[in-house]
């Protein structure tokens, strides 16, 4: 792959995708065969978008939500690919091991029927179990950013043989620290590599990084970046801070369906949940990536049943966990950035089912409240638990900056492995 120059345009593929078929994209006859045999009988805008210009072995960058059919426009064009060659071929890396685990089902469910294997490598397992899984020589490996920088210094694996690299979820990558290990990655990736790029949001980080990675892509915008589900019901609720424990409290007790609450950081979380244990609620479980991962998968899975009403989460479930029928997301701590607030949200409200969210803000959040209001384009009902005042908010020139990686840097195309 050859850097794009910064001058260089990158053609826009707008939100009106006309109505597609399987066939129509280029798919092979046993790849739509599979597709109507599982019940998937046309393709998402994302996919009719984004799966003929992978076909063509065209980089892309693509703005898409959760919950779009992304997994599927990747993994579509890599097992077409693929299929019937020897060899590790692919990379996909994801930001948490919990959408490295759902982007591996996927491979399972529409490469493994036609021979096309993967294997994920994640953090909390063994590494003699990956070093077997590797051994198999896959045609896909689907990885964390860390946990694949881990093999390269162990040496189990080589990169500069892959065709196909997808980077899912390339913000949150991004956010999460990750840009190092990209960088490290990215360079021994071979020049003549084809690259997709999924993105939520469009910051400019991943716009550094995809200048670096990318030869002449194409752009892929299917939806509004920003919007929230009208059949959500949106509310803001204005407290003091020692108000919160209690008025969450109120909110389980009122809920007759699931519950994930939001909060900042895994102390805060546990925190939280000790907290309910102690006052009774027993239908309360949390997730957070200082648990291992098997007791992650088990919390989530038991929520997922039923065995337990509310989980309590920090952002590593804003994106990639999909839950279905959640009634109620509560934001007990705002986020951070205010594109996180329009993941969070997007919890409850799918599949054509209604859904709330409620947000606990308090004096200090009253920027945050703003800037979410700006981002999704409208006001928040609001009401006041607590008697507190509200200053006007004076605009800042500049006040909000963009969240950036740290120090991400170019690839360089001369870069080989002299050491092997």
């Amino acid at each position: 792959m050859q850097n794009q120059s910064s001058d260089q345009k990158v053609d826009l593929v707008l939100n009106s995708t006309p109505e597609s078929s399987w066939e129509s994209l280029g798919l092979s006859v046993p790849t739509v065969q599979l597709l109507l045999q599982l019940g998937l009988l046309k393709p998402t805008p994302i996919q009719a978008a984004s799966i003929p210009v992978a076909l063509e072995g065209r980089d892309l960058i693509a703005s898409a939500q959760t919950g779009t059919g992304k997994t599927a426009s990747f993994v579509l064009p890599l097992v077409e690919k693929l299929k019937g060659r020897q060899g590790t071929l692919g990379l996909v890396l994801a930001p948490t091991r919990e959408i490295a685990q759902q982007i591996q089902a996927v491979f399972e469910q529409l490469g493994a029927p036609q021979g096309v294997r993967s294997i994920v490598l994640i953090g909390g397992v063994e590494m003699k179990i990956d070093e077997a899984a590797l051994s198999t020589y896959p045609q896909v490996i689907v990885a964390t950013p860390g946990r694949l920088c881990d093999h390269l210094d162990r040496g189990n694996l080589w990169i500069d043989f892959m065709e196909w690299v997808v980077l899912d979820e390339a913000d949150r990558m991004l956010d999460l620290g990750f840009s190092a290990q990209i960088s490290r990655i990215m360079n021994d990736i071979p020049d003549s590599a084809h690259t997709l790029v999924y993105s939520a949001t469009i910051s400019p980080s991943v716009q550094k990084l995809t200048r670096g990675i990318l030869n002449r892509p194409q752009f892929i915008s299917v939806a509004p970046t920003h919007s929230t589900s009208s059949l959500v019901d949106q509310k803001i609720v204005w407290m003091l801070e020692e108000s919160k424990g209690r008025e969450l409290r109120k909110l389980i007790d009122a809920e007759n369906g699931s519950m994930i609450v939001f909060v900042r950081s895994k102390e805060e979380a546990s925190r939280l949940f000790r907290s309910l244990h102690s006052r009774g609620y027993m239908q309360v479980t949390v997730i957070h990536s200082d648990l291992r991962q098997m007791d992650r998968e088990q919390f989530l899975a038991d929520f997922k049943s039923g065995k337990f009403t509310v989980l309590i989460a920090t952002d590593i479930a804003g994106r990639g966990i999909h839950v279905d029928g959640v009634a109620h997301v509560v934001n007990y701590d705002l986020p951070r950035e205010p594109e996180d607030y329009v993941h969070r949200i997007g919890r409850t409200g799918r599949a054509q089912a209604s859904g709330r969210a409620t947000s606990f803000a308090t004096v200090r959040d009253r920027y945050s409240v703003k800037e979410i209001e700006t981002l999704i384009k409208m006001s928040i009902p609001a009401e006041f638990i607590d008697e507190i005042q509200l200053a006007p908010i004076v605009p800042k020139k500049g006040s909000r900056k963009p969240h950036h990686s740290k120090g991400f840097s170019k690839r360089k195309p001369s870069h080989k492995k002299s050491h092997r």
